[in-house]
């Protein structure tokens, strides 16, 4: 669906986008909304147009949805794939990959592989959701390349054999 919000098409909806993603994390590891909602203050909603303000309004929901189940479940910020799966259950792409690329960035070898796949995982989606399928497909088949592999070394807690189902379905669906 095609909008005045997109971050692909638009710097301020990229920029919109980003960041409230980080302000996420950061609200993450501090177990409070304060700095979403900062983030969210700094944009003059009244004067945005109305799909950015909807995106806006649609973001701060979901991650209030996700700060009490994390609230709630007691999860500390060093449980990397909980939290993702978390992200991930809300359609967080992009905050899922932003949440999983600051972990990829600070480990090495099998496990560095791992985050590198569940990031396009999170990012095929992330392009399908702004209508880019030809990235989409491109980035699920390289992830998928890679989970097939090593499924078995992803903690139970991301939930990964759901996920390559849909990316499965996401490649075969798509067209080239």
């Amino acid at each position: 669906m095609k909008s005045e919000f997109n971050p692909f098409e638009n710097r301020r909806s990229r920029d919109i986008r980003n960041r409230l993603g980080s302000a996420l994390i950061d609200s993450i590891h501090k177990g409070d909304l304060k700095p979403v909602r900062q983030a969210a203050a700094a944009f003059d909603l009244g004067k945005e147009e109305h799909r950015t303000a909807e995106y806006v309004e649609n973001r701060m929901t979901r991650y209030e949805t996700v700060l009490e189940k994390i609230r709630a479940q007691r999860i500390p910020p060093e449980e990397l794939y909980w939290i993702a799966d978390l992200l991930w259950c809300e359609d967080l792409f992009f905050e899922c990959h932003e949440w999983l690329e600051q972990n990829w960035q600070t480990v090495s070898g099998l496990e560095k592989t791992i985050l590198q796949a569940l990031i396009r995982s999170a990012g095929a989606f992330e392009f399908l959701t702004w209508d880019r399928t030809q990235s989409a497909r491109l980035t699920a088949s390289k992830a998928l390349s890679v989970l097939y592999c090593h499924r078995e070394n992803i903690p139970a807690r991301f939930s990964i054999n759901p996920k390559i189902k849909c990316l499965e379905k996401l490649v075969s669906e798509l067209p080239d």
